[in-house]
């Protein structure tokens, strides 16, 4: 199933976050890597675990994230960014959203090293590059903040079909379980894609109950007030 869009006629203010990350990567991949061709360049900004293991290459846990295999692996991942990313940053706003990406991002690559530490072999010594794990953090995010949310897929890859972002998102993970359960011979890193979803997952539970804390409090400070029990739409700043 791919992602052509989502329901957006609930979000409020802008995702310039969103927006800058995606051109961001497409800037790196154009004039950095060359379109992808320039090998050493991509090499440049790859997590590599073994040198990891040996405190080497830290600053790649952020730059691997803006590096792509290719034109298909960068079009794939901007195109989930760009339709998952907008409706959480509206939500948790610009810092926090920030803030989540790039640290289930490095959650994500962290678990992802510490699997293929654990295989040793060849398998540490395997580049990494890709922002799937900070994705798969904003996915998380999106099923937890929008769980009724429908998203439109190309079913089959050519019938548009409006499906809950349940069965989206919830199909699309348990992919990444079956992937990761499938062994190290996959180029796919569905560890980090699992790490990245499960962190942001249990990051997204606790705001959201706050939020719920904080719209109960708000229409009780109204009544109190005598004014109407409805409850305002309210965009979140980064401070609060």
């Amino acid at each position: 199933m791919i992602p052509i869009g989502d329901e957006n006629s609930g979000r409020r203010g802008s995702a310039s976050v969103t927006w800058i990350l995606i051109a961001l990567n497409i800037l790196v991949f154009i004039f950095f890597q060359r379109f992808g061709f320039d090998g050493n360049r991509t090499l440049a900004l790859s997590l590599i675990p073994s040198e990891l293991t040996a405190g080497k290459g830290i600053l790649k846990l952020l730059t691997s994230q803006f590096a792509h295999a290719s034109i298909g692996h960068l079009a794939g991942n901007m195109l989930f960014l760009g339709i998952f990313g907008d409706n959480v940053e509206c939500r948790v706003g610009h810092g926090r959203y920030l803030a989540l990406y790039l640290i289930s991002g490095i959650i994500g690559l962290l678990a992802h090293v510490g699997m293929a530490l654990a295989l040793g072999g060849a398998a540490a010594k395997v580049p990494l590059v890709g922002a799937s794990a900070a994705i798969s953090g904003i996915l998380a995010a999106y099923l937890v903040l929008f769980p009724g949310n429908r998203v439109v897929v190309l079913l089959f890859n050519f019938i548009p079909t409006a499906l809950s972002a349940w069965i989206v998102i919830g199909f699309w993970f348990a992919l990444q379980i079956v992937g990761g359960l499938s062994g190290p011979g996959s180029s796919i890193a569905y560890i980090a894609h699992i790490g990245g979803f499960i962190s942001s997952w249990l990051w997204s539970r606790n705001y959201k109950r706050k939020e719920l804390e904080r719209v109960e409090k708000e229409k009780n400070d109204r009544l109190q007030r005598g004014e109407s029990g409805g409850v305002r739409w309210w965009i979140a700043n980064d401070d609060r």
